[in-house]
């Protein structure tokens, strides 16, 4: 034995591929070293190596859902109902592959540590650094996203450079949805009461306890379990019930699809056409050249697509429309062209902005700018395939318009550089972009499950096992590393929302961090409750659902009681991620809570 383990510290990546091979002698398939027959170090590094798996898994998971939100049809259940469920899954299963082994009682706590984790994590990391980028300086109480009437328009900010360190002079605004998806929050902390109720009144607190006491005390709680099992199901229904009914209305998730579509078009990845392959589909342009336009606009439902273009297009006008009085001109109107990855010979570009300039002053405002891009997408003679067969040669050309002006000469060198278009998508048409994004939309999930459901159970045996090296509850190691592995990405998305220092993106941004702890409360714990009844486990977790409901209470009430938040605020919410910890330690060693 001591020569065997001499030769495992010395060829540390030999003795993991003997450990594979033992698991795989003894389970068959499993690929998966075994972790009781690997070093502390090879522990450690391979747990890095599932969690960077997993990482990228949440993320292929993000980026498919964030996919099909280009594509209309797909787009308001993907905003409403899959992108939640999807965020959850990760958690979800990890907290079932916890609890199907052999020892599902001791592995159950890597579950709890992931639940508890994940809600705690993203309740207070992302919100503080929400705040901190979305900050704006606060006059009387109130944030000043809207410049005042008697700041000097050249010089004014929103965040005042000289008070941008300041606790109490800086802060955010939210709307009212935020309180309501807190109090949503805080209700479906039900299912919780429900098991922790059952377990105060059964519980001996033995440490470690006996099978007998374990035996007694799952009987006792199952029929609770159960009952909670059935809450958070209801509870998660209802969630994605009103999910949905806000994606009818006039809400954050078109706020969502409108960005999501916007990125595509600056990143290339969908041209202007593409964006309305849907209201193509639904043959607008046969309605306007039977004259029927008047009842076209009259419609609610193609009025519901004229608003949607208008958010995709904002922007773009935007860009160019620097002095704020809603006019371009005819080489700014060019430029959003490019910007929208429609190509056009410089005479067809001439043609449609004198279209739209009706009173001939050489400029257009908004309107006359998105009704013109809108009669272009529209036309179905701008067929993609066409457009790409004129002017694949030398695409710049017709931006340049040198050649359609002059009949001989030397192309310059402007004229021989590549469209930063990517090839796949240049040149087909809209219903064909349309196509291709779903294809790769569904690819990214199933790949992203995929990778899920094989990395979750050997990532739980290693947390297990490490925690035993450790003389520690894998409930610590897991409630950090396994949210680092699974909400990586919610970090990014929290500060990429509030940077843009608006009261809507800052609601947009705080709203996904609740909608993210209510599946946590619903959906993960439902997975929970249902091993507590289906495997027999006995509920050995008050400390840690006291600490869960804790930083869910008082953050749940600071987001209630007002609409705004300083930066003390959530430097302070922060803070409740180490008490959390804290917390959970002080209950089980010192007040004597399992």
């Amino acid at each position: 034995p001591n020569r065997s383990e001499r030769w495992r510290r010395e060829r540390p990546m030999a003795a993991v591929g003997m450990a594979s091979m033992a698991a795989a002698e003894s389970e068959g398939l499993n690929p998966f070293p075994d972790p009781g027959l690997c070093t502390l170090p090879q522990i450690v590094f391979l747990t890095g190596m599932y969690c960077c798996v997993l990482f990228q898994a949440a993320n292929l998971l993000s980026d498919g859902s964030e996919l099909l939100l280009l594509v209309p049809r797909f787009a308001p259940i993907v905003g409403s109902v899959v992108l939640p469920i999807l965020g959850a899954v990760p958690d979800g299963v990890m907290v079932l592959f916890s609890g199907l082994g052999p020892d599902a009682q001791g592995q159950i706590s890597v579950g709890v540590g992931a639940l508890a984790g994940s809600t705690i994590m993203l309740l207070t990391l992302p919100w503080c650094i929400a705040v901190v980028a979305g900050r704006v300086t606060m006059k009387n109480g109130a944030p000043t996203y809207k410049r005042p009437a008697d700041a000097d328009p050249t010089s004014w900010e929103k965040l005042d450079p000289k008070k941008s360190l300041s606790l109490f002079e800086t802060g955010i605004g939210y709307g009212d949805s935020i309180r309501s998806s807190g109090k949503m929050m805080l209700g479906t902390l039900l299912g919780y009461f429900i098991i922790q109720g059952a377990a105060l009144t059964v519980d001996r607190y033995e440490k470690p306890p006996t099978p007998d006491q374990l035996k007694f005390e799952s009987s006792k709680e199952s029929p609770f379990a159960f009952v909670g099992l059935i809450v958070c199901m209801l509870e998660f229904v209802y969630y994605l019930k009103v999910c949905w009914g806000e994606a009818q209305s006039d809400g954050a998730i078109d706020e969502q699809i409108a960005d999501a579509n916007v990125q595509a078009i600056r990143g290339g990845q969908l041209t202007l056409r593409g964006a309305m392959a849907d209201i193509r589909g639904k043959r607008w342009a046969s309605l306007c050249d039977k004259g029927d336009l008047e009842k076209v606009l009259l419609d609610k439902d193609s009025m519901d697509e004229v608003r949607r273009m208008c958010r995709y297009l904002a922007p773009f006008f935007a860009q160019y429309d620097l002095n704020g009085d809603n006019q371009i001109d005819f080489e700014e109107f060019r430029m959003i062209l490019k910007d929208v990855n429609e190509y056009l010979p410089r005479e067809a570009q001439y043609q449609l902005f004198k279209a739209a300039d009706t009173d001939d002053s050489g400029s257009i405002n908004f309107e006359e700018f998105v009704a013109c891009l809108m009669a272009f997408a529209l036309d179905p003679a701008n067929d993609a395939k066409d457009q790409a067969r004129r002017g694949r040669g030398r695409p710049n050309k017709f931006l340049d318009g040198e050649a359609a002006d002059e009949g001989d000469g030397e192309e310059s060198d402007d004229e021989d550089e590549e469209e930063d278009v990517p090839e796949d998508l240049a040149n087909l048409e809209p219903e064909e972009q349309q196509r291709r994004i779903q294809i790769r939309a569904f690819t990214k999930m199933g790949a992203g499950l995929l990778l899920v459901l094989i990395f979750s159970d050997p990532t739980v045996d290693l947390l297990s096992e490490m925690g035993k090296r450790l003389d520690i509850s894998p409930f610590y190691i897991s409630f950090v590393l396994a949210p680092m592995a699974s909400n990586a990405s919610e970090l990014v998305a929290a500060y990429n929302y509030a940077s843009k220092r608006t009261k809507k993106s800052m609601t947009t941004s705080l709203s996904t961090l609740e909608g993210a702890a209510i599946m946590n409360n619903s959906f993960c714990l439902g997975i929970f409750l249902a091993l507590v009844y289906f495997k027999n486990l006995a509920w050995e977790f008050s400390a840690e659902t006291i600490s869960i409901i804790f930083v869910q209470v008082c953050i749940g009430t600071s987001v209630i009681l007002g609409n705004t938040q300083k930066l003390f605020h959530g430097i302070l919410i922060l803070g409740f991620y180490p008490l959390a910890l804290a917390l959970v330690y002080f209950l089980e060693n010192v007040v004597g809570l399992d």
